[in-house]
């Protein structure tokens, strides 16, 4: 079933619909057209109880002042660039810088602050926003589109879709904070994650790559098979925030989490090379719907998409996006009980 209601008006008087996607085994994900938002995602236990796993607020206002991009849509450009600034066609082209002198997930009104068109097609749904050419300093109109739907497996499928005017870059990506005990527990501590990479990107004081690509063996980046947060979380002085390179992994998830303590699994498959873990460190005594947490550690971040700095490392998968091109990825959360 899928129902779409107005949610609230934006400060400056843009009306904010609420989607609800709901399948046979009772399981609902919420959007909502301010960012394109999960603002739920409630998952029915074996007795039908619904647990919801993922952080966010009751209230359009918490969403706009929200500054670690809760749930959000997050584009032009995903992660970090070096200095705000790209080259394309041999010109160097200067983007807004939100993180000092770099920019981070597309500037400082990117396209989680947007309110995106929203459409019902057969058993999707569509979101639809219109960049215009300039915005945050990227060049070209980049027309971008969102399905998603929820399936009766329990899995919730999206993709992207996107074209532009002019040559440009692109670098989609979701920003769910997951904790899949609801938030009944203090933190994701207890979490077990697994992340299928056999390399990872280091980064410099700013969080921005520095080029190499080198193997998680024998360091705190090996997460090839199942761990428990709490036993390599404090091997990395102020957190993770990094980018694995994914494996060719084909039919196998990109990373996989589970809770012990109530038997819930996410599968997480996606198109895309790389996987930014982050595990929100800086995110400290959480409130919002029905979740009040004492940080650090309140929950994390598994957001699929291209390496961070990409346009300016020749030896990273290109995010340039051409006239007449499509780009097309596809991302899905899949849920179970052991």
């Amino acid at each position: 079933m899928i129902s779409i209601k107005p949610f609230d008006n934006t400060q400056d008087g843009h009306v904010v619909l609420q989607v609800r996607l709901i399948n046979s085994a009772g399981m609902e994900a919420h959007f909502l057209s301010y960012g394109a938002i999960l603002q739920r995602l409630l998952v029915p236990d074996k007795s039908g109880n619904k647990r919801d796993v993922v952080l966010g607020f009751e209230d359009l206002k918490s969403y706009e002042a929200d500054t670690s991009y809760i749930g959000q849509l997050v584009g032009r450009n995903a992660n970090r660039i070096a200095n705000a600034q790209i080259e394309l066609d041999n010109k160097k082209i200067a983007l807004t810088a939100n993180e000092g002198k770099n920019q981070l997930h597309g500037g400082f009104e990117s396209f989680g602050k947007k309110v995106w068109e929203v459409t019902n097609v057969g058993d999707e749904v569509v979101f639809s926003y219109i960049s215009a050419d300039g915005e945050e300093g990227f060049p070209g109109e980049l027309e971008t589109k969102f399905f998603v739907k929820l399936t009766n497996d329990n899995t919730l499928v999206m993709r992207y879709e996107a074209k532009t005017d002019k040559e440009t870059i692109v670098n989609l990506t979701r920003h769910e904070y997951f904790n899949l005990d609801a938030g009944l527990t203090d933190s994701v501590l207890g979490h077990q994650l697994r992340i299928n990479a056999e390399s990872y990107l280091p980064i410099n004081k700013d969080n921005i790559p520095t080029g190499e690509v080198l193997p998680v063996a024998e360091t705190p980046f090996d997460l090839r098979e199942d761990k428990k947060v709490s036993e390599f979380i404090n091997r990395m002085q102020g957190g993770f925030d990094h980018n694995f390179v994914l494996n060719n992994h084909g039919n196998k998830p990109a990373a996989v989490l589970s809770f012990s303590d109530n038997k819930l699994k996410m599968e997480l498959y996606c198109s895309q090379p790389g996987l930014q873990f982050y595990s929100a460190d800086g995110m400290v005594d959480f409130h919002g719907k029905n979740m009040n947490i004492p940080g650090p550690s309140a929950a994390l971040c598994l957001e699929a998409q291209h390496f961070p700095d990409t346009p300016n490392h020749d030896n990273f998968p290109t995010t340039i996006l051409k006239p007449n091109q499509l780009y097309s990825h596809h991302l899905s959360y899949k849920f179970y009980y052991d």
